[in-house]
């Protein structure tokens, strides 16, 4: 795990669950601790997830980088993008992405399923449209897509109040 997010989880989470965070995400990717993290054959999907994260990124910090390679590199896992974060719940995915990502989380304004969500907007983005209903509504398999009202109903904040903490300062982005 990088090192600008290794501090950027404990500033939100504590340091008790952010070690378990990490604990977890190292075990789904069958990752040991000070092993390089690279996202394998799947490479351009993870410079597209990460371009598209930083596009909508509340700030150009190392911190909200690091946070951006590392939702792309767990895009890559099987499970639930929060399961393969290692987060303790969905919930705490949306607050992270609200944070990090605010105009991303504003986008997403039905609930879809976030790693469903990123690769969403990678279609639109290249015009390929796999879905053949003609609106989400109206899809027979909305309810995999999309959040139902009680996987809502959490009001799930970080454990550690965001005003104290430190200020980073942005970097330049290099193409």
């Amino acid at each position: 795990m990088e090192a600008a997010l290794r501090e950027f989880l404990p500033s939100r989470f504590g340091l008790e669950l952010a070690l378990r965070i990490e604990e977890r995400w190292r075990a789904n990717f069958g990752l040991a601790q000070g092993v390089a993290v690279l996202p394998g054959q799947r490479h351009q999907e993870y410079d597209d997830l990460v371009a598209l994260l930083i596009e909508y990124a509340r700030e150009a910090s190392e911190e909200i980088h690091s946070v951006a390679r590392w939702l792309a590199f767990s895009c890559m896992g099987e499970n639930h993008l929060w399961e393969d974060l290692g987060l303790p719940e969905r919930p705490a995915l949306t607050s992270l992405i609200g944070e990090c990502f605010p105009r991303l989380r504003d986008l997403n304004s039905q609930n879809m399923r976030w790693k469903k969500f990123f690769y969403k907007q990678l279609c639109n983005r290249e015009q390929v449209f796999a879905c053949r209903a003609p609106s989400c509504d109206q899809c027979c398999e909305f309810g995999l897509c999309f959040e139902t009202p009680s996987e809502m109903e959490s009001d799930w904040q970080f454990p550690i109040a965001l005003s104290g903490r430190r200020k980073v300062e942005p970097i330049e982005l290099v193409d």
